[in-house]
């Protein structure tokens, strides 16, 4: 029985926590200081610097926030909506996927004067995604 009570309220927690996190963290976004740090992140990316030849980082910022919090509210939507609630949480996986890429294709993400596996500031703001993204794999999921 008390088994059981965790895990519903956990699984609450987790969707609706994530949800949360991730309109807040596209809110953060619409910020100029958050187009700074991406613009270091991208442009220290093997992967993904190419793109600041065709978008700026402000630009990049802004269409990442809404695309979010956009994401975060379709996430919240599983009660009445369960198709839209998985296509928020395979929107949000594939954003948080890229994410996780920049550890493997950025030097930024790494503290220069030690390596691995010494994670600079980037590197911790990233590793969260890591968390983030199990719990929008988990959203998918619970939502398909």
């Amino acid at each position: 029985m008390i088994g059981k009570t965790f895990k519903t309220f956990g699984q609450f927690v987790l969707r609706y926590g994530f949800a949360i996190t991730f309109i807040w963290l596209g809110l953060m976004k619409l910020r100029n200081s958050e187009a700074d740090y991406l613009k270091q992140v991208l442009s220290n990316s093997s992967l993904f610097s190419w793109m600041l030849q065709y978008i700026t980082s402000y630009a990049f910022s802004q269409l990442i926030a809404y695309l979010q919090m956009a994401i975060g509210l379709l996430i919240t939507l599983k009660p009445v909506a369960r198709k839209v609630s998985f296509w928020g949480g395979f929107a949000a996986s594939v954003i948080l996927l890229i994410s996780v890429s920049t550890i493997f294709s950025s030097s930024i993400v790494w503290e220069a004067n030690y390596g691995f596996p010494e994670l600079s500031k980037h590197g911790q703001s990233i590793l969260k995604d890591v968390v983030l993204l199990g719990a929008a794999l988990w959203c998918t999921g619970d939502s398909a």
